[in-house]
C-alpha cells in the first residue's frame, strides 16, 4: 500500500516487509489550499519473528495504519495483538484506520474475512475508519492515507 501510494506502484514480485520500508509523500490537501503536508510512512513486518525490530519505530508515531490481508484470516486476527503492542509503547489516543487489502483477490472467492467482520473490529479497536482496498488495482489507497491525515491535522490543531 505504501508503494503504491508513494510511488503509484505496485510491484507483482514485491518481497514482503523484512523489518521495515521507509517512504515520504508531500501532499496538498483540497480542503486547505496551500498547505503542504510531509508524510513518513513506515511499513513495518508484521510476522512474529520481527516482533523485537517493531518497537523503535513506534515512538513519535502520530497515527497507526492496522493492514490484514482479506484472504488471510490468520492475519485479522493478529490486529489485536499488534495494537496491544504499539500501545506498551506509545498509549492509546492516536488516530487509527483499519484496512483490509487485496479486495481484488477477495473478489476472486478467495475471501476469508468478511466486511462485517472488518467493521465489527474497526469499532473494537476504536479505529476511525475501515477499509477494504487493493494495492494491485489501487482502490481506496488514497483515502485511506487522506482520512489518516486529515484526523492528525485535527487532533494536533494544525489546520
Amino acid at each position: 500500500m505504501v508503494l503504491r501510494y508513494c510511488e503509484n506502484t505496485f510491484k507483482e514480485n514485491y518481497i514482503m516487509t523484512i523489518g521495515s520500508n521507509f517512504s515520504t509523500k508531500q501532499i496538498e490537501l483540497e480542503e486547505y489550499p496551500n498547505y503542504l503536508v510531509k508524510l513518513q510512512l513506515w511499513d513495518l513486518a508484521g510476522q512474529k519473528h520481527f516482533s523485537f525490530v517493531r518497537p523503535p519505530f513506534y515512538r513519535g508515531a502520530t497515527a497507526i495504519v492496522y493492514v490484514f490481508d482479506l484472504t488471510r484470516r490468520s492475519s485479522f486476527q493478529n490486529i489485536l495483538d499488534w495494537k496491544i503492542e504499539v500501545e506498551k509503547v506509545i498509549g492509546d489516543g492516536k488516530p487509527t484506520v483499519l484496512v483490509g487489502n487485496k479486495i481484488d483477490l477477495a473478489e476472486q472467492g478467495n475471501r476469508e474475512v468478511g466486511e462485517g467482520d472488518g467493521e465489527a473490529l474497526k469499532d473494537e479497536i476504536n479505529s476511525i475508519a475501515y477499509y477494504e482496498t487493493s494495492a494491485k488495482q489501487d482502490i481506496k489507497v488514497e483515502p485511506v492515507f487522506k482520512n489518516i491525515t486529515m484526523a492528525i491535522l485535527e487532533k494536533t490543531k494544525k489546520i
